[in-house]
């Protein structure tokens, strides 16, 4: 019996659900709200979103014809992951801590189930099926409610001494003095991230820059300042600018000390496309001084690349195992 994978992108606000076939083709997904009401609080359990995806995984397979056939599970998670144990070891977006992720999803689902970093994730989808297609040297970066990054070298994923490997957004920025979810002041992101920028656009309009943002009706999100951008809205245009170049800074010095091929951007705020890359490239142009420049691309697989990156996960571990 050929038997379906489920690949699972939990982010800060929105979590995605995917299901494919046994050749791991993307039959389907559905998107649901990421339960987190103990945040800011910490939790060891967070119960009530396990459930909420056992449920939506029991309809998703049987709305597919794979109701009692799916083999495994492999399910991104933003934060601290320690994949060998299954378990989240930090979340700050979400307030997990110590979180036994994988065992308590396989309790409900009753399959094997195998969790990462979900920019981990996201990187090896972008790797085998996006714009990381054909590079063995990689950084991805996220910029969603938070921030984070994963590197590939040599064409496998670095996780580091305690899995931390990646956890770019937690690098300060000097001058910044933005309180982030970690309890630190200034994190990279607090300004890059959809959520810096919302904050940095309702800051220019409560200190009376003229800009048509003004017009926006209750919270300002990135999407919103994207808009503004393609009006022309030089407070819009200032914003993407200086998240740019604060972001490139630092992928300046990781580029130096890795030589990628490419460098992509993910996640909700990397949808303003030029306005993003433009500031990044402008930096790389300046002080880069290798002949080549790093590929600077967009993720072309939007929200499905976690998904395919969770269920590639899933079925190498599951193999693995079973040798």
């Amino acid at each position: 019996m050929e038997k379906g994978v489920i690949g699972i992108d939990i982010g800060g606000t929105n979590t995605v659900i995917g299901i494919f076939n046994h050749e791991l083709e993307l039959l389907d997904k559905v998107s649901i709200p990421t339960l987190k009401p103990y945040f800011p609080k910490k939790t060891s359990n967070p119960e009530e979103f396990f459930d909420l995806i056992e449920v939506e995984v029991s309809a998703l397979a049987e709305k597919n014809d794979y109701k009692n056939k799916i083999k495994c599970v492999g399910i991104g998670v933003p934060g601290k992951v320690n994949p060998n144990k299954g378990i989240v070891i930090r979340a700050v977006n979400l307030g997990y801590e110590e979180v036994p992720f994988a065992s308590e999803m396989e309790k409900r689902l009753g399959v094997p189930v195998f969790i990462d970093n979900d920019v981990r994730n996201y990187a090896r989808g972008e790797a085998l099926a996006g714009s990381g297609k054909g590079a063995d040297n990689l950084i991805c970066i996220t910029l969603g409610t938070g921030m984070a990054a994963a590197v590939m070298i040599n064409g496998q994923m670095v996780t580091g001494s305690d899995y931390y490997a990646g956890e770019l957004g937690h690098d300060p920025v000097p001058g910044a003095n933005y309180l982030c979810n970690c309890g630190k002041i200034g994190c990279l992101e607090t300004i890059a991230s959809a959520s810096g920028i919302s904050r940095l656009a309702q800051e220019a309009i409560q200190s009376g820059d003229q800009t048509i943002l003004k017009s926006n009706d209750g919270t300002i999100t990135s999407k919103d300042v994207y808009l503004a951008c393609l009006q022309n809205d030089q407070v819009a245009l200032g914003i993407f600018d200086y998240v740019g170049k604060t972001l490139a800074e630092k992928l300046l010095t990781a580029t130096f000390l890795l030589n990628p091929e490419a460098i992509i951007i993910g996640g909700g705020a990397a949808s303003a496309g030029k306005f993003i890359l433009e500031p990044i490239q402008d930096i790389f142009v300046q002080h880069y001084d290798n002949s080549e420049l790093p590929k600077l691309v967009i993720g072309s697989l939007g929200d499905s690349a976690g998904l395919i990156g969770s269920a590639h996960l899933a079925v190498a571990e599951f193999e693995q195992n079973n040798n």
